[in-house]
Formats: structure tokens, C-alpha cells, sequence
């Protein structure tokens, strides 16, 4: 059984990857666009696609060709009303990392673990059992999901961004900051800080005027987005969407790959086992748990964080699972680790609650 993956962004070379790995009774292959670069904005994974790595390509810290840089979580900063950092940590044995989409698409095109083919296709002309559709873009035919941003300065920073092992969340008065430590050699060095902003409440200028003024940066790029999913991510059942044909949400709590995994799982299950896949019900519980964080505020009262807080979740399954968890011992949030939220098991629930609402003394 023959299944092709078409493009070669982060979810392109992260699906092949996986499918190489876990589905070796498949015969998978890769066909790109070498014209068609990725994007250049640095980008963040949570531990599970350095487990991938690790098993596919021996990736290792030592053995770093890509030039990530650990992530061992995300540093708030101005967030909520109680503390002026609250660090929402992975568990202290594993570990993610942050990377350049130019660098990790070499890597693992060259991974020798699948085909790969140069050239431009349809996916209805594919000659393949199964497709899946990964070349970027948005979906024809999409849900409009919900979230307080839809656009971001990127800049250029002018400091040594590689001296801290996490994810930087910086609030602002007109929305937050991302900050990835990121090797100054590398393509995204350029993308590695983005201030993320709604237009509709602040205008271009005044968040590059904002920006500027915040942190030390080169501005070199703008960019708009929407966030939604594909109304049908699989078509003809036999081709499935996927990446940012499938669905876009900000990149707040590193989302996206995490995300491309566990699509590709219950793709493969869909083949293999005939089950039928509800990607459409993970990303909205992505959406939920990412628009919790907006309704503790942040450090400023603005225009932009009274229209975040007014943004909230409708799904009692959330409620309940969020009320359960931050009601755990630690000794239990910690334990339970094999179920969760979408991405989510109970102690990140925890962590961010009481970050919110307990004052912490840093250390």
C-alpha cells in the first residue's frame, strides 16, 4: 500500500517522518516543490517530535545539525495579574526544542527513511492508495475558529536570544511576544521574535511603532492570518488534508506540529484499522485550552485584553477536566500523564492556574 505526502514544509517532512517509522507495511513518499521554500519564521515543537527525531535520525544534542536550541517550556511574562513570570514547564526529563524550518526540511529530506520526488502535482492525479495534501495554503472551504489575533510584526533581534532554554511569551498592551532562542546563523534568526496583534484593534504602524519601542529588534516582515480548520479535512476518502491546508491557529503554546502528529496517528489508524478520524474536535480543544490563557488579563488594561478576556470556551468537556485538574494533588496532576486536554495532561492545567491566581516568589 502506497501512501504519497505532498509538500515539504513542517508538516510535510514531520508526516513522512512518522509514517516511516510507525508504518513500515507502507510504502511512503514525499513530493515537493523544490521552488517552494518553508517559512522562514523560526518555530517550536513540545516533546513529542524530539522523540521522532531521536528514533528516525539519532537526533541527539551533541549530534545537532539542525542548530536547535533546547525548549524545556514556556517563560510567561506579564501574563495574569499575580506574578510577572510564570513558567509552564515540560516535565524535567523531557525536552523540545526550537528550530529553523530551512535547516530541518534538509535534515529530514535527507533522512534516506522515504522517497522523495521533485515536482508539481494534483492530488486527485496522484498515483498513490492514499494522499495526504500538505502544501501549504488555506483550505477552499473552512470553519472560522476562534482567537483574539490576526496579525504579526516579525523582527530581526539584536541581542543573544540563545541564553535562556524555553519559549518566551511576552504580554504587550496590544496582544504578546514571541521570543526563540535561535543560532544566529540560522535563516529564521531573522523570524526568531514576533509581536502578535490583532489590526482590527491596533493598526500596522502602531504596532510596529510598539514594537520597536519593546524590544531591540530589526523589523523585517508583516504578516496577516486567520485562524480555522477545513470544513472536510478528508476528501473522496482517500486524500487528507493536512498542515495549513487542515487548520491555522496562533503560535501560542507551540501547537502546530504536535498537532501534524497527531493527525498523522489517526490517519494511519483511518488506513489500517477503517476508524474514522475527528481531527476537527482536537484543534477546537487546541483553540480552548490557548484561549484560556487570555481570561486571567495580563499587566495591561487596554482595548486588546478586555476584547481577549470576552473570548471564552463553550465546551463543558474542557470546563470539567479544567476544574478537575487544578483541584489535583501535584503528587496526582504529575502521575497522570497517559490522558489530557488535546496536547494537555492535568499538570499543565495546574501549572497555569495556579501561576495565574498564587503569588510565586522567583527564585
Amino acid at each position: 500500500m502506497k501512501i504519497s505526502i505532498l509538500g515539504a514544509g513542517n508538516a510535510g517532512c514531520f508526516t513522512a517522518l512518522y509514517l516511516s517509522w510507525y508504518a513500515k507495511e507502507l510504502e511512503v513518499e514525499l513530493i515537493h516543490n523544490p521552488h517552494v521554500p518553508p517559512v522562514t519564521v523560526g518555530q517550536a515543537t513540545i516533546p513529542g517530535a524530539l522523540q521522532l527525531l531521536h528514533n528516525t535520525r539519532q537526533f541527539n544534542w551533541y549530534n545537532n545539525p539542525v542548530h536547535a536550541t533546547p525548549k524545556t517550556g514556556f517563560l510567561y511574562e506579564g501574563w495574569g495579574k499575580v506574578n510577572d513570570f510564570v513558567m509552564s514547564p515540560f516535565l524535567a526529563e523531557n525536552m523540545a526544542m526550537h528550530f529553523c524550518p530551512h535547516e530541518m526540511q534538509d535534515y529530514i529530506l535527507k533522512s534516506g527513511r522515504f522517497k522523495v520526488t521533485e515536482g508539481d502535482v494534483n492530488p486527485k492525479d496522484v498515483d498513490a492508495d492514499y494522499v495526504i495534501d500538505a502544501r501549504g495554503g488555506t483550505p477552499d472551504d473552512r470553519v472560522k475558529l476562534i482567537s483574539p489575533v490576526n496579525a504579526a510584526v516579525l523582527g530581526k533581534p539584536k541581542w543573544n536570544t540563545k541564553d535562556v532554554l524555553y519559549t518566551r511569551c511576552v504580554a504587550t498592551p496590544d496582544g504578546w511576544t514571541f521570543v526563540i532562542p535561535m543560532d544566529p546563523s540560522s535563516p529564521s534568526h531573522e523570524g526568531s521574535v514576533g509581536y502578535i496583534y490583532n489590526n482590527e484593534i491596533t493598526n500596522t504602524l502602531e504596532a510596529e511603532k510598539n514594537f520597536g519601542e519593546k524590544f531591540d529588534v530589526e523589523v523585517t516582515r508583516h504578516l496577516t492570518f486567520e485562524s480555522y480548520v477545513a470544513r472536510e479535512p478528508i476528501i473522496d476518502d482517500r486524500i487528507f488534508l493536512q498542515g495549513n491546508k487542515l487548520f491555522f491557529l496562533e503560535p501560542l503554546e507551540s501547537t502546530a506540529i504536535e498537532a501534524y502528529l497527531h493527525w498523522t496517528k489517526e490517519i494511519y489508524s483511518a488506513i489500517i484499522n477503517g476508524t474514522r478520524p475527528n481531527i476537527k474536535k482536537y484543534i477546537r480543544r487546541v483553540q480552548n485550552f490557548i484561549l484560556w490563557h487570555y481570561q486571567f488579563g495580563s499587566k495591561y488594561d487596554t482595548p486588546f485584553w478586555d476584547y481577549a478576556k470576552s473570548l471564552i470556551s463553550t465546551d463543558e468537556t474542557f470546563n470539567k477536566f479544567r476544574d478537575a485538574s487544578v483541584s489535583m494533588s501535584w503528587d496526582k496532576a504529575i502521575g497522570n500523564t497517559d490522558y489530557g486536554y488535546a496536547q494537555w495532561p492535568p499538570f499543565s492545567f495546574k501549572y497555569w492556574y495556579e501561576g495565574m491566581t498564587l503569588y510565586r516568589e522567583r527564585l
